[in-house]
């Protein structure tokens, strides 16, 4: 994909908005995403709260079976209350874990990668035009009546423009290239890249 790869500066502008537009979508979806999911946490949370209620009604029957007469029957029960109330905690603890995870995970893949993949693919075929419209730009700052520069140019425009296009500024380009007559030509790519002859 060369500098010729966008159709002109017009076009260049419209696809760097439709570029930022697409990231700033997948980053706020990323961030959307990310949010929903991490709050699924406060669920977590509440099944380690139970879990710590549990355990502290096992222990607090634990006294209780503690006590002569009621007998060991309660303090076996209160046992088995603390056991799965610290089950209970233990599980919640790894779901909330695993939510902070997903929630990272969910919202990086959703809010990075699409507008990485763009970026990787988009950025360097930008700069090669940037590059190329600034090395125009210099040449004609210098402010040569460079013949060759305008040979250039018009074949830039006979093979960057449409049929019709070249036709409204010559009937015959690629005769007028030949001709040396490539002025018209050249001040059409100047147009299609943004740039002007100074003075």
């Amino acid at each position: 994909m060369g500098p010729s790869f966008f159709s002109g500066a017009r076009a260049v502008r419209r696809l760097d908005i439709v570029v930022i537009v697409w990231i700033v979508i997948w980053v706020v979806l990323g961030i959307l995403v990310w949010h929903d999911i991490g709050a699924q946490r406060q669920l977590a949370g509440d099944v380690i709260k139970v879990g710590t209620a549990v355990r502290d009604t096992g222990r607090a029957l634990g006294v209780v079976g503690g006590l002569p007469l009621v007998g060991g029957q309660i303090g076996d029960f209160a046992d088995r209350i603390q056991r799965m109330g610290g089950e209970v905690e233990t599980s919640g603890r790894s779901s909330r874990d695993a939510v902070a995870r997903t929630a990272v995970a969910a919202g990086l893949c959703i809010g990075v990668l699409p507008a990485a993949i763009l970026l990787t693919l988009y950025v360097p075929v930008r700069l090669r035009w940037r590059r190329d419209v600034a090395a125009v730009a210099a040449t004609l700052a210098a402010g040569r009546d460079d013949q060759a520069l305008d040979r250039y140019l018009a074949r830039r425009a006979a093979a960057a423009l449409t049929w019709d296009e070249l036709r409204l500024v010559e009937a015959d380009p690629w005769g007028a290239i030949e001709d040396g007559e490539c002025r018209a030509l050249a001040d059409a790519e100047l147009a299609r890249l943004g740039l002007r002859r100074p003075g």
